[in-house]
Order: C-alpha cells, then structure tokens, then sequence
C-alpha cells in the first residue's frame, strides 16, 4: 500500500512545525514533523510498516492517511507499479524573459512618456505596478490616461497604488472603457469605507487602510503568503521578492526595490537595459529563503513574499544581506506568531529604517 500525493500538494518541513498545502484549492494545514518525514518518502510501503508498529502507532498512522484521502490532498495505491504510472511536473517553468515586473513610484506626472513605454516593450515587461504617493488629482489622472500607450505591449496587468478620492473613482467608472485593454486594479487606500466593484477589465478595490509609500511594504503575514504553484517551485530556486524585478523610485532612480538603498542609475540618462546589464543587478534573485537566517528553518519559506528592503540588519554573507526580514513576526523556533513593530531585538533596525513616525499612525 502506497501513498501518493497530488501534483498541486506541497509540504515543507521546519524547525517545529511542517506544513501541507494544496495549490490548486489553498489548503493549508500544519502537521507534525513525524507526518512530514513519513509523507516525504513517497516509496514508503504502509502495509509494512503497519508490521512494524504497535497498535497506537498504527492508529495514528491510519489517521494521518485518512487526513490525506478525506481533504483530497492524494490517493492510495496498491503497487509500485501504479505508483510509478504518476509523473511529476516539479520543475519551475521559467518564461525566457530580460525582467518580468516593473514598480513605478511616481511623483511627476511626466514620468509615463514614450521614451519609457519603448523600454518597457522592449524588455517584454508583463506586470507595472505605479504607486502614487503624493500627487495631486489631475496629476494622477493624467497618468492613468496614459496608460493606453501600453496597449501593444506585453504588459499583462496593470495595478495602480493611490489614495482614494470619489473623483477619481469617478473617473475610472466613467472611462473604463478607454483607459487601457489591458487588466486594471486599482487600490485605493486610507478610505472611511471598504468596497470592492469589478467594471468589465477593471478591478477597484477601496480599502480602510493606510498605504504609506514605500514604507508599508514588506510585511510578512499569514494573509500575503502565495500558495500558488508556481511560486513556491519559484522560490526554490530564486529570491520571489526579487526575481525579475525593476524598480524606478520617486526620484527616477533605478533600483531592485524602491526601498533599496542601491542605484543603477536614473532614469533621466541611463535605460532600463543598461540597468539590468549592471553586473550588480541580479545579485540578488537567486538568494533563496534557504539561505536567509531564521527563514531557512521556517515552514513557511517556500509560500513566503520576503522582503530584502526591511530586514533584521543582522546577517550578511557576500555583500547580501540575508538577515530575516524585519516586518516578520514569526519565530518557526516555537512555531508562534508575535507582533514585530514591538520586539526589543527589532528596534535597532526600526530605527535605522526611520520606521517609528510611520507606526504611529
């Protein structure tokens, strides 16, 4: 008798607990690390070691495979022969490509212009994330009216990061027919109320919260982890806050992240390819969770957003800093969950952030 776990099911072992999940549902449970140890042997024979045990011990294995049967998560089979009827597609699936994600912050509404769009079709760029931070109104919308200049181009998705004003959804319900082909999310931020509407291409999702640009990013939370399949095989093998990913900050700097310290250069003379070509660039998309200190004991490392902005400050090995991130407040130690802003070995580096005006709000 074998056990055989589906494709799209996961599981990840750490420092106490282990973790199945199904990517194609968004199961997630926590199991113990014995269920992980006998899981992860997927040429175990259960008839056997059912031999080999005393009755408790087969009554709990009996309940971990009925766990598995009775949540879909995979079937029993009778043979070896059966076993090796099933193929695994486990390998990452890497679309050839210069950089697939573009994060615009943007405080000049002249920032959008042809010579910009050139570039972003040049690289085949599929996703554009633009994040105002402080920027009046018809600024904003003179942006947004923009973004029909990337109807031929790759661009996939489209989200747009602004304060919510009625105006401009206004605006975008009255246009959305003429703003872009292309997907479109808006989230609107620090509103009195949460909505979330759904005009034809365009998403508009209006949320209480605040978004302090750049500051808010990074946060580690079991809400923003990412059970789709192809990222966890992703972050196997590379950096997922990362990897593929450009940058263009307030100042027209281009960076890995806005809320990196490093510069490639500015937009104003240097392209988005000359960037890339930066034999710094890419250092950091193949530093994987496994090599980042407490993440690579954390059950979690593979489904996790990371964030190499905001970290510990803490560990550093070959010029990356592969401290944990700061905006986490996880310890896979005891497998517990605390609030980060106010842990006492986390205040050196809130600090170094100027982070302390931001919480407070």
């Amino acid at each position: 008798m074998f056990l055989k776990l589906f494709d799209s099911v996961k599981i990840i072992r750490g420092a106490k607990n282990s973790i199945i999940l199904d990517a194609s549902t968004g199961f997630l449970q926590l199991i113990p690390i014995a269920f992980f140890d006998l899981l992860s042997n997927e040429h175990q024979n259960y008839s056997v070691l059912k031999k080999q045990l005393d009755n408790e011990s087969v009554e709990a294995l009996e309940e971990y495979l009925n766990f598995i049967v009775d949540n879909k998560l995979g079937v029993i089979l009778n043979s070896k022969k059966e076993l090796s009827a099933f193929q695994n597609a486990s390998e990452f699936q890497e679309i050839p490509s210069y950089v697939d994600y573009l994060i615009l912050d943007v405080n000049n509404s002249d920032i959008l212009d042809d010579v910009l769009v050139e570039q972003i079709c040049d690289l085949r760029i599929k996703y554009l994330q633009i994040r105002f931070s402080e920027l009046e109104l018809n600024d904003i919308i003179k942006i947004i009216s923009k973004l029909n200049l990337l109807n031929d181009s790759c661009i996939n998705e489209v989200s747009v990061v602004a304060n919510y004003d009625l105006q401009l959804v206004t605006f975008i319900k009255e246009n959305h027919y003429s703003i872009s082909n292309k997907l479109l999310h808006f989230i609107l931020h620090s509103s009195d109320e949460q909505d979330s509407q759904n005009l034809e291409h365009i998403q508009v999702s209006i949320i209480k919260n605040k978004i302090n640009i750049p500051l808010s990013c990074g946060l580690i939370d079991l809400k923003n982890i990412n059970l789709n399949r192809n990222f966890y095989l992703e972050a196997q093998q590379y950096n997922t806050c990362l990897n593929k990913k450009i940058s263009i900050d307030v100042k027209g700097n281009i960076k890995n992240c806005p809320s990196m310290p490093r510069s490639y250069g500015n937009i104003q003379d240097t392209t988005l390819e000359n960037a890339l070509n930066h034999p710094e660039f890419k250092k950091y998309w193949n530093l994987t969770k496994d090599s980042i200190e407490v993440c690579k004991d954390c059950e979690f490392r593979y489904i996790c957003t990371d964030c190499r902005a905001y970290t510990e400050l803490t560990s550093f090995n070959n010029g990356l800093d592969t401290s944990k991130p700061l905006k986490c407040g996880y310890n896979p130690y005891i497998g517990e969950w605390e609030e980060w802003s106010t842990n006492p070995l986390k205040q050196q580096a809130i600090d170094y952030y100027r982070m302390r005006d931001w919480m407070r709000k």
